[in-house]
């Protein structure tokens, strides 16, 4: 998955809505107006985040909190440099000072919080995120000891909205020295609890989203369900999918979704991005239903689809998307496969 644009095209609630659905592991560095800004991911939740506009000491945290004294922070980053940094300084809290590790946590999570609230302020900048195998603090104590990393990440959907809800208060809250600016977080005996939606109890049907990358099928597929009654939803590409639907279930819509097969995955390589999306879709929302379209057979795609479940219907080829009598046959047989997928009919195959 490549993303790489500025935050004008593409804001960070939808960054981090991707990111998240997508279960990616990476660090998405922010930079602009001489402010720099990064927030890494491990399987799509937020383990760290740092801002240049926003820096806050975790020891001092620590501190204030009256999780440790000042003492103790001293010798354990004493400890942590004799011993070549091999370990992380929560660690060596816990194991050699029996600081507690749920309070360690809590002082982390919130200073997490805080710097990607703070980077919601951002009106303009660049964004990047790189993906990798994966993440550890290791390699970056020596440079930044007091940076913790969550073993148990934060999921960054409620982290967008938190940020949404403080910026809110914060463009409307009365000017005074007792408001503090966004980014300050909830009060600290708050506790929130968040996860992706769950479409059980969902009644009725949504919209139909229609995923191709071939714009002529596409507008011609999205016009002939338009004029069968549907409410259609035409999209290009995974990332804007996956935003689009998460945004419905969210409000309270269950969409049918019809993917092609045979289009780029998110990172621009391959050409099985439909099933990449299937997997997304599947993952993240149950008993969505979801239809595939190809317009050439692949035996280990078909195979994986009928082990999900959902069904392959052949679609027109490029050439023939101006043939009226063969679009008209398959928007027949689409519709049929929407109403069974809508009913939860038994799946298959068709050819």
């Amino acid at each position: 998955m490549s993303l790489v644009g500025n935050l004008q095209e593409l804001g960070l609630g939808e960054i981090l809505q991707i990111v998240s659905l997508s279960r990616k592991t990476g660090v998405l560095a922010l930079h602009g107006n001489g402010r720099e800004g990064s927030i890494v991911f491990r399987q799509g939740q937020v383990v760290r985040a740092s801002s240049s506009m926003h820096q806050q000491s975790l020891g001092r945290l620590l501190i204030q909190k009256g999780v440790i004294d000042l003492a103790i922070l001293r010798k354990a980053l004493a400890l942590q440099q004799e011993e070549g940094f091999c370990e992380r300084l929560g660690v060596i809290l816990i194991k050699r000072f029996d600081v507690a590790n749920d309070a360690i946590e809590e002082v982390v999570r919130r200073q997490i919080e805080n710097a990607v609230f703070s980077l919601f302020e951002w009106s303009e900048g660049e964004f990047e995120f790189d993906v990798r195998d994966h993440v550890e603090t290791v390699d970056s104590i020596r440079m930044d000891p007091l940076q913790f990393m969550l073993d148990q990440g934060l999921n960054p959907q409620f982290l967008a909205l938190e940020a949404a809800r403080l910026l809110d208060e914060m463009h409307h809250a009365p000017a005074g020295p007792e408001h503090g600016p966004a980014g300050s977080g909830a009060d600290d005996g708050e506790e929130f609890a968040f996860n992706l939606v769950n479409d059980a109890g969902l009644a009725g049907s949504g919209p139909l989203v229609i995923v191709d990358d071939d714009g002529p099928t596409l507008q011609v597929l999205a016009a002939g369900m338009r004029e069968n009654g549907f409410d259609v939803l035409a999209m290009t590409g995974s990332e804007e999918t996956l935003i689009k639907v998460d945004t419905l279930f969210r409000a309270g819509s269950r969409p049918t979704v019809l993917i092609d097969l045979i289009m780029p995955r998110m990172d621009g390589s391959g050409y099985l991005g439909g099933l990449e999306l299937l997997e997304l879709l599947h993952n993240n929302f149950k008993e969505l239903p979801i239809i595939v379209m190809a317009d050439f057979h692949h035996g280990n795609a078909e195979e994986s689809l009928s082990g999900m479940g959902y069904p392959l219907i052949m679609k027109p080829r490029s050439a023939e998307v101006g043939e009226p009598e063969i679009i008209r046959k398959f928007l027949a047989t689409l519709v049929s496969e929407i109403r069974k997928a809508q009913a939860g009919s038994p799946r298959k195959s068709t050819s």
